[in-house]
């Protein structure tokens, strides 16, 4: 089975020159909680996804078990949220994208193995350098529900 069998067409795709606002306005309506950014030739830039939105947020240092929670106020996250609104996308996104993208006519075993040895939960499909669909660990389980089910 090729990836052109099973992708969804319909990934969500920002500009390079949007912000954190524009990210988390978009969150909410987007159906695979990742978004891909692309240069002004429609070309893939990088790869928003929650735990990048997450990360803008919390300050680097700070681990679960860490005494600092308690002096950083209630109030904390909601600020940090007002801070980062027009924080450039390039500030988030990750960039090193390239090693994990398929191709339509790539088998999906192949995009499977990159799920799972990169520990991501989607991937862009490109054709010319451009996103024109995605593969998520969520379409692949709903394949193999099919495959299950024939008879």
């Amino acid at each position: 089975m090729k990836v052109k069998d099973i992708m969804g067409t319909d990934p969500t795709v920002v500009p390079i020159a949007g912000t954190f606002l524009n990210l988390m306005e978009m969150l909410g309506k987007i159906r695979f909680h990742i978004i891909f950014v692309v240069d002004k030739d429609e070309k893939l830039a990088g790869v928003v996804t929650e735990t990048d939105l997450l990360k803008v947020l919390m300050p680097k240092y700070l681990n679960t078990g860490d005494a600092l929670f308690s002096i950083m106020g209630e109030d904390y996250f909601d600020k940090r949220c007002h801070d980062c609104k027009d924080l450039n996308i390039t500030e988030i996104m990750s960039k090193p994208v390239m090693a994990a993208t398929a191709k339509e006519d790539d088998t999906i075993v192949k995009v499977a193995a990159a799920l799972l040895n990169k520990k991501i939960h989607a991937v862009p499909v490109l054709r010319d350098g451009k996103v024109v669909g995605i593969v998520s660990r969520l379409l692949l389980l709903r394949y193999m529900t099919k495959v299950i089910n024939k008879k």
